[in-house]
């Protein structure tokens, strides 16, 4: 396939998903990452290190999904399985060849200095002991409030100051309080001024491009992050794409549209990750309230992918799949002449594979009830009821499709 994606535009895409874990902790993982690049500043590194170093600090929350589990991360520095998500993450990177080298500084984020393992190499244990700095630094500041970080400073250095010689090196505590002295460390941090920082920074060395069969790769290491939210969804996403590739297939899409639809799928519910646990898994109707933060999510996923370049097309179709071709769907009320047909085969995959799956409100359906359930759709002016038809003829295809079997703990 000829389309090509910059690595770079894809991380802080990634990041822009990691942050919505936080709900209204909003650029954790950024600010994080200034706060570890401005102190490694201090301690000379080169341009080099600090690219893999602010990489590494964006990503280091990629095995939290869940939004109890962030706020206990935030909230308890000592929780007893703070490092199941630094393990996750790890693990979640090991495959991808340019990923793979910020891995074990995520690993090691939360282990503090003095028990780094000995074999670790000099610069994985810096940078992972830069990060756990950043973490602190940051869960200080969210507690404090970020209206005005330069007011609250001078706790978060004494608070530093005591961590120095055993969770933090005494040279990065060192050079934290170095870089603090400066009044632009800190106003930087503020919401307004982040994003700046992050423009201005080249990173260089992540700026090479993947084809678009690698960026499914990270498509689907991003859709294991959004289904390892609740156990409801797990692989619910792989299911979409799965089925809205298979649907594709039989509709005579080519072969660089099946491609897209099938990352498209992966990605639908990027979105969701902004959604609190107890909404997610609630096991009763959602109340008005509820359900307009449910239906944030796919507004999100529009967000998130359309500032990767060449992925348009693509978060279009990811983010439409709550649309209705009468014109009642949501976000955006497109209406069916602005629904294009790949859009229309998410909506199908994703209501089908929903079906599918037990969620905390229903049991699961059996393969025979979801002609009645989609055809619903169908004469409410939901879905395609062309797409629909072919879904029904070919049942229990669409279902082996639509219900991957998932390894334990891969979801």
């Amino acid at each position: 396939m000829t389309l090509r994606i910059d690595l770079k535009s894809a991380i802080l895409a990634l990041s822009d998903a990691l942050d919505l874990v936080g709900v209204n902790d909003f650029q954790h993982g950024k600010r994080v990452a200034m706060i570890a690049r401005e102190t490694a500043l201090m301690l000379g590194l080169p341009e080099r290190r600090l690219d893999r170093l602010f990489c590494a600090s964006l990503l280091h929350d990629l095995g939290v999904s869940s939004t109890a589990v962030h706020r206990r991360l935030l909230h308890e520095a000592d929780w007893d399985a703070r490092h199941t998500h630094c393990e996750t993450g790890y693990c979640l990177l090991q495959p991808f060849a340019h990923l793979s080298q910020v891995a074990k500084a995520i690993r090691y984020h939360h282990t503090p200095w003095v028990e780094l393992p000995a074999g670790l190499d000099e610069a994985d244990a810096l940078d992972s002991n830069l990060i756990l700095l950043g973490d602190r630094v940051d869960a200080c500041l969210l507690q404090l409030g970020l209206e005005n970080p330069l007011f609250n400073r001078h706790g978060i250095v004494d608070a530093v100051t005591s961590l120095a010689g055993r969770e933090l090196s005494p040279e990065v505590a060192e050079a934290f309080l170095a870089a603090a002295t400066r009044e632009a460390f800190w106003i930087a941090l503020v919401p307004r001024h982040v994003q700046s920082y992050l423009d201005d920074l080249l990173l260089i060395d992540w700026r090479i491009t993947i084809d678009f069969p690698q960026f499914g790769h990270v498509a689907r290491l991003i859709s294991s992050i959004v289904d390892a939210k609740s156990h409801f969804t797990a692989a619910h996403s792989l299911g979409v794409a799965q089925l809205a590739r298979y649907l594709g297939e039989r509709v005579g899409l080519p072969a660089d549209a099946l491609a897209e639809v099938e990352v498209a799928g992966l990605m639908h519910d990027v979105g969701k990750l902004c959604v609190p646990d107890e909404i997610v898994d609630k096991p009763a109707p959602l109340t008005p309230l509820e359900f307009s933060v449910m239906e944030r999510h796919s507004f999100e996923t529009y967000q998130i992918l359309r500032h990767i370049p060449g992925l348009e097309q693509v978060a279009e179709w990811a983010a439409f799949h709550h649309e209705a071709l009468n014109g009642h769907g949501y976000p955006f009320r497109r209406s069916a002449e602005r629904l294009s047909p790949e859009a229309r085969i998410i909506a199908v995959a994703d209501i089908f594979q929903a079906l599918a799956q037990e969620r905390p409100y229903r049991g699961r359906q059996r393969v025979e009830q979801i002609p009645h359930f989609l055809n619903a759709f169908v004469n409410q002016g939901v879905l395609d009821g062309d797409l629909v038809a072919l879904a029904c003829a070919d049942l229990d295809g669409c279902w082996r499709a639509a219900t991957p079997e998932v390894l334990p703990g891969s979801a």
